[in-house]
């Protein structure tokens, strides 16, 4: 019976050995992963003191902008979120795991800082890993690298569109744990010029950072990290599609006041003129919010170059309205004196509708020369505005 206890043993001890062979066979790596998560719990802060803080450095890589929505009035970005922190449970020496220095872990395996974007598009939403790996060093400190790619929301200025600057915001704010359990610190906003990918029509001019601590009560106190960048539009596509087609506009509103009476196309070009420009502020109006505090000052200044080209209208109508009148007048008089003159009439009926005909004849011309002067008075004054409105609109629009 003694034999058998003995061969039970000793069976006992060869499956033991075997089975710690294969495992360090199978290299220090495996070894070291197996001992660091063995008993290790990623729901609890690692930290052998529990009255410790956690400190967690947060820094912020832009790559690209992939839209700006003014109508929307939001910003669509993809970006790099470094995290670094030190794990007191995740140190060894490297001495003894085959001069090891760092090993990488998956990040669900791994206590990670409960950080949420607080200014998304969608709801509130924590920043968590995806099949993403960490990377540990030998004296605690992990370091992950988390891409990210939203939607966020950003207050748009369009007071100076298109010559207008806009400044956006990523903001982070801590989930459940607060100050005293976790940390954070801003530690740097950058452009990733390796990765980085230009808009077609904003340039990034400036980028910041900013660290704001919510206090809701003595105890609940949390840290919110703010991202900011100033983003600049591009404007030659606007000068070309808007601006220049604009202004020729109102040059040709001009040639209306030169366009003779006679031609009978003065009013036409007028309403095309108009027309036009309704094309133009509906334009406008699509590349511009729906809802904003402020308004475009170059949808201003289109709004009143409309009112102008509907005054020359109305100053065009007026003058034909002059010409016209005084020219029908003296022309009815004389068919009246060629009617007359075939008609056998007596001589001194005549000589009657020859007088009246001599007396409306230089009314005729005064109303002709009244028609071009009023022509002349409306071109000054349509000028004069024409020109003195654009440049107020345009040293208001380039103004730092």
């Amino acid at each position: 019976m003694s034999n058998l206890y003995f061969v039970l043993a000793a069976c006992i001890s060869i499956c033991g050995t075997s089975g710690r062979q294969s495992g360090t066979d199978q290299g220090p790596l495996y070894t070291l992963y197996n001992d660091l998560l063995e008993h290790y719990k990623p729901y609890i802060r690692p930290r052998k003191n529990p009255n410790d803080t956690v400190e967690v450095v947060v820094s912020y890589s832009i790559v690209s902008v992939e839209a700006l929505d003014e109508t929307t009035q939001t910003v669509a970005s993809s970006a790099v979120i470094q995290f670094e922190w030190k794990d007191d449970l995740m140190t060894w020496n490297s001495s003894d795991y085959g001069g090891v220095q760092f090993i990488n872990i998956p990040v669900e395996k791994l206590w990670f800082p409960d950080l949420s974007l607080t200014n998304g598009l969608e709801d509130l939403s924590l920043i968590l890993p995806s099949g993403e790996i960490a990377r540990v060093n030998d004296d605690g400190l992990i370091q992950w690298y988390h891409g990210m790619k939203k939607c966020t929301k950003c207050s748009l200025d369009m007071t100076k569109f298109p010559f207008d600057t806009q400044t956006c915001s990523i903001n982070l704010i801590q989930w459940v744990t607060v100050i005293s359990q976790v940390n954070l610190t801003a530690g740097g906003v950058h452009i990733e010029s390796s990765m980085f990918q230009q808009n077609g029509e904003w340039e990034i001019l400036d980028k910041s950072k900013e660290v704001i601590v919510h206090t809701y009560t003595e105890v609940y106190i949390q840290t919110e990290l703010v991202f900011t960048f100033v983003f600049k539009r591009k404007y030659l596509y606007y000068i070309i599609t808007n601006i220049l087609p604009g202004m020729l506009l109102s040059v040709l509103n001009l040639g209306v006041f030169l366009l003779p009476p006679e031609s009978g196309e003065k009013v036409s070009l007028c309403i095309s003129i108009v027309l036009s420009y309704a094309v133009f502020l509906s334009v406008i109006g699509g590349s511009l919010p729906e809802v904003s505090d402020t308004v475009s000052i170059f949808s201003v200044y289109l709004l009143t170059m409309m009112f102008l080209k509907v005054a020359t209208t109305l100053i065009t109508v007026f003058v034909l309205q002059v010409y016209h009148q005084t020219t029908e007048e003296a022309d009815s008089l004389s068919n009246r004196l060629m009617q007359r003159q075939i008609q056998d009439i007596s001589k001194s009926d005549y000589e009657q509708e020859s007088t009246l005909v001599k007396q409306q004849t230089p009314l005729k011309k005064t109303g002709k020369q009244l028609a071009r002067y009023l022509n002349k008075i409306g071109f000054t004054i349509v000028f004069l505005l024409t020109v003195m409105i654009t440049i107020l609109c345009f040293a208001l629009l380039l103004k730092e």
